[in-house]
């Protein structure tokens, strides 16, 4: 019962303080909804391909470049080596945006290649069909749950027939739960390994040409490490596999699930995750957590007063210091519980926000579970003791004489805020800095020069059957206004080249490949430096300035040894910058097709002009017409842009939580100031009736804030320096860290104070001092 009129009393006294309810409950609930959002990120970051049963047994094959093999690399350990249990290779990055036809009905799916072992070795659940059996033949495909809702509303996909390309036909033998949680990337459709070899001529389960595409999973039989014969398996590619041949990878990794995930691999074509951002997001989610309990405690204590005159007549009723400690710990207890409801809605509410931007698929189904719920009661209380202990300790020691004589008040003002004022502006100075940082750095990335025309030019893939339907978007595309130009490509800067990793003279190189049409040619503004004259009919090249130079061959060389064969050049092509300006150059091999119709190219570049976004939507409208898929093409730089979607993500996230620091910031400091002037109106009184003008008062009011300012700006300057040039320490093309980044920073805080308690001040500066006395 006494605890029911303790709440009670609370809530009248919270009905009262509405400004102090508000600041409180807002800024513990949306700083507990980011510590949810942030919780199950980083337990699903955590807890990758948990689900699957043998999870401590399968790992995969990695080298120093990249984490990838040849497709017969993990059959050939398998044979050579017991301790394997089983193997399957897996091909994600030939099937993206494939054509897939059901009838007359064509889609575009994300077809990803496997051996039959793939649900002998993962656990993916599959919804329909016998698990089995649904790999057993090599003519047989499983189809996600989401593509099987898509292309078969209404019908049950298992024995349907599905073409691949128009060319390749297949049964469907089953539906899988949709790939999440996985270092395997998502797939609409999954097919035997043996079918690649339709599409690409290189990926064999007998011939290892292309040395990465193949992820080579392998299951070790239970207590068995392979990792002990990383030696012997060394030596044994060596003799066999070309890559270890001919010294294009010298190290040898057998790598498990997490360190697939999150290791730092060049290239790979697995999900990958990154610790560092899961520890920032902990990180800001903690500080804005702990701006939220400073805000509470900031705001308790300048109330104390008004507290401590309650409290104090609890003490003259006969209530114990314990007592009042208790109900003060519980008061903050029930408001951290409201304010994890709220900030639990408001989670449910920015799920789909945070998907997009952290681009996974959350869900907070983790909540429910006993685990969670047992973690998440024990976070409030912690939250609640954190928050209520200070002014616990502070009200509950009030000695009801000091009540009575006003000298708590005095022994209370600022004496607990100025650290926390402070604290919370090194923060906030410390996230703006970064914020600013981090865009320009971005900004330096993206914008740098690469040698190649990047803007107004859309890039997409040739996703037409025949020539015919080639000619009869040709033809349409001529008549857009919008349109300048179309080149066809084998392979763009940005969106990537064929891999020509072999020996040139005497040397092991890994050249880019690309062909290219006149007109993409002159699209793209590359510059030939020296022209031979020589034919495209005899099979040579244009190189780059930088094949030379590792080739070491003189500028004036007519040929160059591809393998044993002289092979001509044609001439040379000034260097650009393939990909984006983040990843080392390579050597380039570059020629001319004069005709799409003397070979098939896989890529279109357009360059358009006037309005960019009515240009993209006409170049749409025609693909999708004559090719009847959608249509997925980009503008080249938005591709650039996207190769830094990693910190491009990072640093939306640092900017939102920094303008959230700054809003509960200013609404603490806006709270905080009020309290304390009201604790200063008798003192400004006495002094305006001692001459003191208004302006001197205002100054010395507001000038007490913004010391607090000054004093977090001088802390915060120096941590941001330290944090950020660590950063931009792992970027070879990087921005220096100007001064005037900091500066900004610390402007912009000190304007924010300002104005939090300019309008408060001014108020008390110019109020008649006999009202100010008879107040207190």
């Amino acid at each position: 019962m006494n605890n029911i009129v303790n709440i009670k009393s609370f809530l009248k006294f919270l009905s009262k303080n509405k400004a102090y309810t508000a600041i409180d409950v807002f800024g513990l609930s949306v700083s507990l909804m980011f510590v949810i959002l942030i919780a199950v990120y980083v337990e699903r970051e955590l807890n990758i391909d948990k689900q699957q049963v043998n999870y401590d047994r399968i790992y995969a094959i990695g080298n120093e470049n990249f984490l990838g093999t040849g497709v017969p690399v993990p059959y050939w350990l398998e044979e050579r080596y017991p301790e394997i249990e089983q193997v399957c290779p897996v091909i994600t990055d030939q099937g993206k945006g494939m054509q897939v036809f059901y009838g007359e009905k064509k889609y575009k799916a994300d077809v990803v290649y496997a051996d039959s072992t793939f649900f002998s070795m993962f656990s993916f659940k599959v919804l329909d069909g016998n698990r089995e059996e649904v790999m057993k033949s090599a003519y047989d495909a499983v189809v996600s749950e989401s593509f099987a809702n898509k292309a078969f509303p209404g019908e049950n996909p298992v024995g349907k027939s599905l073409r691949i390309s128009d060319s390749t036909s297949v049964t469907v033998t089953g539906v899988m739960e949709d790939i999440n949680r996985s270092v395997i990337p998502y797939a609409d459709v999954l097919l035997r390994i043996e079918r690649i070899a339709e599409f690409n001529s290189g990926l064999t389960k007998t011939s290892a040409n292309n040395a990465g595409s193949a992820v080579g999973f392998i299951q070790l039989k239970p207590g068995a490490d392979l990792k002990a014969q990383t030696d012997d398996i060394l030596e044994f590619l060596k003799e066999r596999f070309w890559l270890y041949e001919r010294g294009f990878a010298k190290d040898l990794y057998i790598v498990s699930i997490p360190e697939i995930y999150f290791g730092k691999w060049k290239y790979s074509n697995m999900n990958s995750g990154d610790r560092s951002f899961s520890l920032v997001l902990m990180s800001v989610g903690i500080l804005i957590l702990i701006f939220a309990i400073i805000n509470y405690i900031n705001l308790t204590v300048a109330q104390a007063s008004q507290r401590a005159r309650e409290m104090a007549t609890r003490r003259l009723l006969g209530s114990l210091r314990s007592d009042l400690f208790t109900r003060l710990m519980m008061e903050a207890t029930l408001l951290t519980v409201v304010s994890f409801v709220i900030g639990l809605l408001l989670a449910i509410a920015a799920l789909p926000f945070a998907n997009d931007l952290l681009q996974v698929r959350l869900t907070l189904d983790v909540l429910w579970t006993p685990l969670w719920g047992g973690a998440i009661v024990g976070f409030i209380l912690l939250t609640g003791f954190l928050s209520g202990l200070l002014p616990a300790i502070l009200i509950s020691s009030a000695k009801p004489i000091d009540v009575v004589r006003g000298t708590f008040r005095r022994q209370t003002k600022m004496v607990f805020s100025k650290f926390f004022i402070t604290f919370q502006n090194v923060i906030t100075i410390v996230m703006i800095a970064a914020s600013l940082t981090m865009y320009f750095q971005i900004n330096h990335l993206i914008h740098a020069p690469l040698g190649y025309n990047t803007e107004n030019i859309i890039q997409t893939n040739n996703v037409f059957r025949s020539r015919s339907e080639m000619e009869k978007a040709e033809d349409m595309l001529s008549q857009i206004p919008y349109v300048k130009a179309v080149g066809y490509t084998n392979g763009t800067p940005s969106g990537g080249t064929n891999n020509m990793s072999g020996d040139y003279e005497g040397k092991s190189l890994s050249f880019q490949q690309m062909q290219v049409d006149s007109a993409a040619f002159r699209i793209f503004g590359l510059e030939i430096k020296t022209d031979n004259h020589v034919a495209n009919s005899d099979g040579g090249w244009f190189l780059n300035e930088l094949a030379f130079k590792q080739m070491d061959l003189p500028e004036d060389a007519a040929t160059f040894k591809m393998y044993d064969r002289e092979t001509p050049i044609l001439g040379v092509i000034k260097d650009f910058h393939l990909w984006d300006i983040s990843r080392e150059n390579s050597p380039l091999m570059l020629r001319f097709n004069r005709h799409h119709s003397d070979w098939w190219p896989w890529s279109y570049v357009i360059e358009v002009q006037g309005d960019p976004v009515k240009a993209f939507a006409e170049v749409r409208k025609v693909f999708e017409e004559v090719s009847g898929v959608s249509f997925e093409g980009e503008f080249i730089d938005q591709d650039i842009q996207s190769h830094f979607e990693t910190q491009i993500r990072l640093t939306k996230i640092v900017v939102i939580f920094a303008c959230i620091a700054i809003l509960i910031s200013l609404l603490g400091l806006l709270a905080m100031s009020t309290y304390f002037i009201q604790q200063r109106a008798q003192e400004v009184a006495i002094r305006k009736v001692f001459g003191s003008d208004n302006r001197s008062i205002l100054n010395r009011l507001v000038g007490t804030f913004l010391m607090y300012v000054g004093i977090a700006f001088v802390i915060a300057t120096p941590v941001s320096w330290y944090f950020m040039n660590h950063w931009l320490a792992d970027y070879s093309y990087r921005i220096s860290l100007n001064p005037l980044i900091f500066i900004a920073a610390g402007l912009f805080c000190l304007l924010i104070s300002f104005f939090s308690v300019f309008f408060q001040s001014w108020r008390a500066a110019n109020a008649n001092p006999i009202e100010s006395v008879k107040d207190n």
